[in-house]
């Protein structure tokens, strides 16, 4: 079977798209009946990339087409390279599916008005209405949204026509929660069928016992020697990902007396961030802002965190999560997008509502004081992503999916 595989980010990854397809194919290739293609843009870190990952480059065959930066730009012209390239490559390789990682990139929506007749399924995790809510619902003034955030914006209506036209044209769908499957049956009205796989992580990988904190202070030497409880936020620094909510509520803690630090590991707008800083009059000797961190290096961060916060307005089912669960943090997320099938509130972590800071601060509070509680949440958090949500099954189920696709074709 020759699946091949549309991948916006791969070896260089940005987000959670881009981790997702990289698991994915990783245990994909373990399956001895798959010819796995993967098309993807060139990044300028490419082959060092390429080096760390050289055993899955031996499993299969990666077609570099245009070129990637994660901007609003690059996503078009990746389109427009499928389009080019797609029919040569088909002909030559002998494709039996098509599968598209992220509907919101919708790679192969050119494809979609051709004669093309290989069947194709889509993986779900978010719909460009949803990110639009999000960042409605986290800021209403665009001085303050990021670049992203404000270009996405400026482009909706089209891209929102666009993206009902190929779900028309899509007659096959993973979504990567329960939730969403009833969004698209719901407000979408999607006639297709859906298949709902929860994304999973390389839970051997991401093992609390396994990671050496010596390794994190040479990775990150700046934190070595801090002796209070450890905060970690690890996301885009956008209204949406409610990094201003985080930044407002170690104002809160500040002013109740209690002395915790602060990691902010992300992309984003850093004067911004300053910004927020210095108008929240916070002691800057508790925060440590480490600006883009490498997936690779992201468990590091969360084997020195006691606490991992996730204060978004929207999400689906969010990657880093599961990570964070997995390394044992006590994890404290907003009730958003399929959260409730992560964490059950109490037991394996706490859901907040979005957009309050206040609480968020007295959550944190009751969190970083209770060690016990802190130790419980982290070690029932493993154990529910060692059950549900390790990427190994996340692939078992996808490669049944094919099957059918292909059977009933």
């Amino acid at each position: 079977m020759k699946i091949v595989f549309l991948a916006p980010e791969f070896y260089k990854t940005w987000g959670g798209v881009g981790i997702y397809s990289l698991e994915l194919i990783k245990e994909l290739s373990k399956i001895k009946e798959l010819d796995i293609h993967v098309i993807t843009p060139k990044t300028e870190s490419s082959q060092i990339a390429q080096n760390n990952e050289s055993t899955l480059e031996d499993k299969i065959t990666v077609h570099s087409i245009s070129t990637a930066r994660d901007n609003f730009y690059y996503n078009f012209k990746f389109q427009i390279a499928i389009l080019r390239n797609f029919k040569g490559l088909s002909n030559k390789h002998n494709f039996n599916l098509i599968h598209s990682a992220n509907l919101v990139n919708m790679p192969d929506i050119f494809l979609k008005f051709t004669n093309n007749k290989i069947p194709s399924i889509t993986t779900v995790h978010t719909t460009i209405n949803g990110q639009i809510n999000g960042f409605l619902k986290s800021n209403l003034d665009p001085i303050k949204m990021a670049q992203s955030e404000r270009l996405s914006l400026l482009a909706y209506p089209g891209i929102r026509s666009l993206e009902w036209i190929y779900l028309k044209r899509t007659r096959n769908l993973i979504t990567v929660s329960n939730k969403f499957k009833d969004i698209l049956y719901k407000n979408y009205k999607y006639s297709g069928k859906i298949t709902s796989i929860h994304n999973g992580i390389d839970t051997k990988k991401y093992d609390f016992n396994n990671i050496d904190p010596s390794k994190a202070y040479e990775l990150f030497p700046t934190l070595e020697g801090i002796n209070k409880p450890i905060i970690l936020y690890a996301g885009r620094i956008i209204t949406q990902k409610g990094i201003d909510d985080f930044i407002k509520s170690m104002k809160f803690i500040q002013a109740s007396g209690y002395n915790f630090h602060y990691l902010i590991a992300g992309k984003g707008d850093f004067h911004r961030l300053n910004k927020l800083i210095t108008k929240n009059n916070l002691n800057r000797k508790n925060i440590s802002y480490l600006g883009y961190v490498e997936n690779q290096k992201l468990k590091y961060l969360y084997r020195l965190a006691d606490i991992f916060v996730l204060p978004s307005y929207y999400e689906n089912l969010p990657i880093s999560l599961l990570e964070a669960m997995s390394m044992r943090c006590s994890c404290i997320a907003t009730n958003v997008g399929a959260i409730d099938e992560v964490i059950d509130d109490n037991i394996n972590g706490i859901i907040i509502n979005p957009g309050d800071p206040k609480n968020l601060a007295k959550t944190i509070i009751n969190l970083a004081l209770n060690k016990d509680l802190c130790k419980k949440f982290g070690l029932n958090g493993q154990k529910k992503i060692l059950k549900n949500f390790r990427s190994e099954v996340m692939a078992k189920k996808t490669y049944e999916v094919y099957k059918n696709i292909i059977h009933e074709t």
